[in-house]
């Protein structure tokens, strides 16, 4: 009887742990589908977005600040929202809630006709859509347990979705016009979120039930409590440097990407914006998983530092190669080294990070990103009014100034 017992126990456990891989390969394929979606639909409307400004009205400025406004109010939400998914383990909600938001403003885009209009829209779609970052980031973790190789796939899925999204929105743009190109991409958007609901994660522990107050004029006392401690621990020591050398990468990056889609316009033609995009991302969907298992074998640090690399010499092509044949190569290298520094620095802060305080570290991290696209393009905004050139060539500064603290940092 003993003996029976105990086979009908390993076989109940045999079991169950095939069902939980089952699940488990299931909810890779489903975010897969969903991020390679959404993805899609950023390929397809983000390259406009600057396009689309300068074609209502906007200045040079407020093509920068279509950037600082996004990330402005992303950087604020990004970790409350990455706080609350831990505290509810229902990172699936968040997802979908972020993608739907996204969606919903691209429509809503697509019938403004003036630049202060667009530029609240932004900003209204930063602080909804940063709900997806945190999340996402964690669940990616959570699903494997080999990380570096996890964000890879998924940054090879994403980037192939980006690339696509690119080439589709230079083909239609002139077709359907950049108002039908946002309205396409919300719609593929909302099903991206639907997509997401579909995933199965474990019950929510039992705890003491959270709300989530928002705070309103004259109510100020009901706000979202965080653990402090948490935050003061991730912000300290190696981690908390990374954090600093990750928001110098970027101030140097929103320099650029705010306004390098304007820049290519110009130089080559409204039609090459697709297409250098989707040949950046074609250059990042192919590197991004052979990326991630070589981050696994030699470590997240010394790939974050050749990234930073990559980045000085790609802005430096982008100041001085006038010819398209020099620019494709030019994209080419600007895709490898993002998906050099994302799955980097993913990789470096997740290993770092406690399981129980991931979402919170990996909304950290998404929060110094938007933070350097604040900054980043505000200056991008004024320096590219005087000069493309100067604009591109003034990044090494800051980004010298990263590559010395992660430098430092042990492996």
């Amino acid at each position: 009887m003993k003996r029976e017992l105990v086979v009908t126990q390993g076989r109940r456990e045999k079991a169950g742990k095939i069902r939980r891989l089952r699940t488990k390969r299931r909810n890779v394929l489903l975010l897969a589908l969903s991020m390679f979606m959404a993805n899609v639909s950023f390929g397809i409307a983000f390259p406009y977005l600057s396009v689309y400004m300068r074609l209502i009205g906007g200045t040079m400025l407020m093509v920068g600040l279509l950037s600082v406004v996004f990330n402005l109010t992303s950087t604020v939400f990004q970790y409350p929202f990455g706080y609350l998914s831990d505290q509810t383990r229902n990172r699936k909600s968040f997802i979908s809630f972020g993608l739907f938001s996204v969606g919903v403003f691209y429509v809503l885009m697509a019938a403004v006709s003036t630049p202060l209009a667009l530029l609240a829209l932004r900003t209204a779609q930063g602080a909804l859509g940063s709900a997806m970052m945190p999340a996402k980031s964690a669940l990616i973790a959570e699903l494997s347990t080999r990380v570096g190789s996890a964000y890879g796939f998924f940054s090879t899925v994403e980037n192939a979705g980006y690339m696509l999204g690119n080439f589709i929105g230079g083909f239609l743009v002139r077709r359907v016009g950049i108002g039908g190109i946002f309205l396409l991409a919300g719609f593929l958007l909302g099903v991206s979120a639907l997509v997401v609901l579909l995933l199965r994660e474990r019950p929510r522990p039992k705890r003491a039930p959270l709300l989530l107050l928002i705070v309103q004029e004259g109510r100020g006392s009901e706000r979202v409590t965080f653990e402090g401690g948490a935050f003061k621990r991730l912000m300290r020591g190696h981690l908390g440097l990374f954090y600093l050398s990750v928001l110098l990468v970027m101030v140097a990056s929103g320099q650029v990407y705010s306004v390098v889609s304007v820049y290519f316009g110009e130089t080559f033609g409204d039609e090459w914006v697709g297409i250098l995009f989707g040949i950046d991302s074609l250059a990042a969907a192919l590197s991004g998983y052979y990326i991630g298992r070589l981050i696994d074998r030699y470590g997240a640090r010394r790939f974050y530092l050749l990234a930073v690399v990559g980045y000085g010499v790609a802005f430096l092509g982008y100041a001085f190669a006038r010819s398209i044949y020099l620019m494709v190569p030019v994209a080419v290298l600007s895709g490898i080294k993002w998906s050099m520094t994302i799955n980097s620095a993913s990789t470096y802060v997740a290993e770092r990070a406690k399981a129980s305080e991931r979402g919170q570290a990996m909304g950290l991290l998404n929060a110094m990103m938007s933070l350097g696209w604040v900054v980043g393009p505000l200056l991008g905004g004024y320096l590219s009014g005087i000069s493309f050139t100067l604009n591109f060539v003034s990044t090494l500064i800051p980004l010298g100034l990263a590559f010395f603290l992660a430098f430092r940092l042990p492996e």
